[in-house]
């Protein structure tokens, strides 16, 4: 017989079935097997899944009077010998008639989604070699999957933003072709959210981040892997994966239509020079623009078989400096949604100054280093400070970026060579 349970409600000794819900939430490679371990049985009450199908049957306790009981039965033990888990009709009536209890959801520590996010990783990752091996197999993509792939993902950045972004960029560079594509993913979905996009064309980019490379499967391994640096036959032969994974994708149903922009767009820059079609400023679409920087950032980001990884920091600092290959608004935007501030950005303070990021450790959670120049105020400038601005509640704070336009520093570039050079006071620890 099987029961559908609460994962709160299953016991060890319990036979699992299978779950209910999406594949993806239940933590578990594989949905039958015999629950016998403490740590079995709090992957299963930590998950999301929305119920657990026992089989009584096949349960270890299920002969023994002894054993938990499930759901409402009216005699008192039933043909497998399971002691019903309410006596009287009276408390049968007030457990059917009861209202539900509000659950009440808290948001997860960096911790707690971190575990999480492990656990979705692993999942992410076989998904994506999946989805390469059937692109060499000339098979469809399994829309829905990736639909759900990208739910989840979207789903932890919600409980917690940094834990997800955080472990992708950890990855080894023999994992970089499967995660590079789950951290796309990851990066739009944050990306959008804080360009407040609709959550249709939210989830609809998540997938395209998943998708976007997928073209790679056309390039010859020892091209794709080369530690050195490409001839320009190689150049050439990597250039077309846009183009063959857009081919690719016309192939399957249900793709949305930014999975097949991201795909053929995400290397073509604002100036023209990208590949393949050469397109320029409002030629390319905002998803195409948002796809170009997610994939680079990533990949300067991720230890390569060619070079070692950059900090977010020094990432951000460089694509800023790389005149005609990205959308600086966007850019901008961009360093916004992951919370750093690339060296020589105008940031205000909560004390009513302005400040000059000089570096950090580029990550959220990581104090920045600032040169702090003008008043607010007084509307002048000041003799400059240097401040080490930790992410704490203590005074000064950094409030966010400033525009420099704003202030009428109109040759923003020579007043930041300016500020830099100056001698400052003695630097301050915040």
């Amino acid at each position: 017989m099987l029961l559908h349970l609460k994962p709160e409600q299953v016991e060890i000794g319990m036979f699992v079935d299978g779950f209910d819900g999406r594949w993806i939430d239940h933590p578990f490679w594989r949905s039958r097997f015999l629950i016998e371990t403490p740590e079995q049985l709090a992957r299963i009450r930590e998950s999301e899944v929305t119920a657990v199908i026992v089989d009584r049957s096949r349960s270890r306790w299920a002969e023994t009077d002894a054993a938990p009981a499930f759901g409402i039965d009216d005699r008192r033990k039933s043909a497998t010998g399971l002691a019903p888990p309410y006596r009287g009709i009276e408390r049968r009536r007030a457990h059917i008639f009861a209202p539900p209890r509000e659950r009440v959801v808290r948001p997860a520590s960096y911790a707690q989604e971190r575990r999480r996010a492990e656990r979705l990783i692993a999942k992410s990752k076989q998904a994506v070699v999946d989805l390469f091996g059937a692109a060499r197999m000339g098979r469809a993509v399994e829309a829905r999957r990736m639909a759900s792939l990208a739910e989840a993902v979207g789903k932890s950045i919600t409980r917690q933003s940094r834990a997800m972004i955080d472990l992708v960029r950890l990855k080894q560079k023999d994992e970089y072709t499967y995660l590079h594509s789950v951290a796309v993913c990851a990066l739009m979905i944050n990306f959008a959210r804080h360009l407040k996009l609709d959550e249709a064309e939210v989830q609809a980019l998540g997938v395209a981040g998943l998708l976007h490379d997928v073209g790679k499967v056309a390039i010859a391994d020892d091209v794709l892997f080369k530690p050195g640096k490409l001839t320009t036959c190689e150049r050439n032969a990597v250039e077309v994966h846009p183009e063959a994974g857009h081919a690719f994708l016309m192939k399957s149903q249900d793709i949305p239509p930014a999975a097949f922009e991201v795909c053929l767009r995400h290397h073509e820059k604002m100036d023209g020079s990208g590949y393949p079609g050469g397109l320029a400023g409002d030629e390319l679409s905002l998803y195409a623009r948002m796809g170009a920087i997610c994939d680079v950032y990533d990949a300067v980001t991720s230890d390569r078989p060619y070079k070692a990884a950059w900090s977010p920091c020094e990432a951000l600092t460089a694509m800023q400096g790389w005149a005609g290959h990205f959308d600086p608004h966007l850019l901008d935007q961009f360093a916004d949604s992951l919370g750093i501030y690339p060296v020589g950005t105008l940031v205000s303070l909560s004390n009513g100054m302005l400040a000059v990021v000089t570096g950090s450790a580029g990550e959220t959670g990581a104090a920045v280093s600032v040169r702090l120049f003008f008043d607010c105020n007084l509307l002048a400038e000041v003799t400059p400070v240097d401040l080490e601005i930790a992410p704490t509640d203590r005074e000064p704070r950094i409030v966010g970026r400033s525009s420099p336009g704003f202030w009428r520093f109109d040759d923003w570039e020579r007043t930041v060579d300016r500020i830099l050079t100056a001698s400052p006071d003695v630097a301050v620890q915040h």
